[in-house]
């Protein structure tokens, strides 16, 4: 093929392609104007929502990442943040308590409650005055609460707010201690121990009430069978007397106390803690003194006679005849028919 040929052919090609090849100017702008773009809808799609503003104490806050807990606008914790007090808080690991965030027991079994402002677990803790404190475990375990600690009531005592062990089969508390109510005593809070048919206590010591007293707390030999006490001392009821508080001797069957003395009630009177003679003429007292109410007449412990006088009568102390005088406020008045007008 000469080159004139060659050059003809390719520029009749060219022509061919150049035409199959062209688009029209209308179309592409109209695809232009109908098909959105791309980029500009995903960017439209992923563009963040707004976060809601809200107010909190007069400040603006974000609903979406705090919450408003008593004015205060407080990150939210968890998944279902709550409020308490003026903290926020996960209501799932944690207890609100008295306006304290504490941690929340959440293992199996567990059961959350309050103490005073902290959190604990029912089920391994108790709540003391306001105290958590370990649970007593075991199979016979009793746990309970003492003052401020916990105890295991099966093997000890709760004394006056103190932790004690069980002292024997029959333990019982005595003050702050305990003890074994089978072979000691309680006396005023103090632990006793006492042997003896009739063991009792005598203040805080332990006696036994077969051979000793208990004398104004102090014990005592008893002095055979009929010791007694008198004040802080044991005496023999068959050969003394116990007078106000002295210990005196018993000089016959028919002796008694006047006093701080003691007398023979056939010979003598006791006559206002004073022994004076019984004879038969006077043989009743008035006052301190005895007189005779034949002859006599006692009138406020005064002794006066009856002789001459008709209607013998008290007045006051004073004896008078009422035959001729009247008694007008414990005086005797005479020559006047009654008391009425007396000043």
């Amino acid at each position: 093929m000469s080159p004139t040929v060659s050059i003809c052919f390719c520029s009749a090609l060219f022509a061919v392609f150049s035409s199959c090849a062209s688009f029209p100017r209308d179309t592409l702008s109209a695809d232009s104007e109908n098909v959105p773009n791309k980029l500009e809808t995903r960017y439209r799609r992923q563009a963040p929502v707004p976060p809601v503003v809200s107010y909190c104490g007069g400040a603006p806050f974000s609903t979406a990442t705090h919450i408003c807990c008593n004015g205060n606008a407080e990150p939210k914790t968890g998944s279902t943040p709550m409020c308490c007090d003026s903290n926020s808080y996960d209501p799932l690991s944690q207890i609100c308590c008295e306006g304290t965030v504490s941690h929340k027991a959440t293992s199996p079994g567990a059961m959350p409650a309050c103490c005073a402002s902290d959190g604990y677990d029912m089920s391994t803790q108790l709540c003391c005055n306001d105290n958590v404190m370990h649970k007593p475990t075991g199979p016979t375990a009793l746990p309970g609460c003492c003052g401020d600690h916990s105890y295991d009531a099966s093997v000890q005592l709760c004394c006056d707010s103190n932790v004690v062990p069980k002292m024997g089969s029959l333990s019982a508390c005595c003050g702050p201690n305990s003890y074994d109510t089978n072979t000691t005593l309680c006396c005023d809070s103090n632990v006793a121990f006492v042997s003896g048919p009739q063991a009792q206590c005598c203040g805080s010591q332990g006696y036994d009430g077969a051979t000793q007293l208990c004398c104004d707390s102090n014990v005592l030999p008893k002095p055979g069978a009929t010791g007694a006490c008198c004040g802080s001392q044991s005496y023999t009821q068959d050969t003394h007397l116990c007078c106000e508080g002295v210990i005196v001797l018993k000089a016959g069957p028919s002796f008694a106390c006047c006093g701080s003395a003691s007398y023979n009630q056939s010979s003598s009177l006791c006559c206002g803690a004073t022994v004076v003679a019984k004879t038969p003429s006077k043989p009743v007292c008035c006052g301190s003194t005895s007189y005779n109410p034949v002859t006599e007449i006692c009138c406020d412990g005064h002794v006066g006679t009856r002789a001459g006088l008709t209607s013998p009568t008290c007045c006051g102390g004073a004896v008078f005849d009422a035959a001729t005088a009247k008694c007008c406020d414990g005086v005797p008045v005479f020559n006047v028919p009654s008391c009425a007008g007396l000043a």
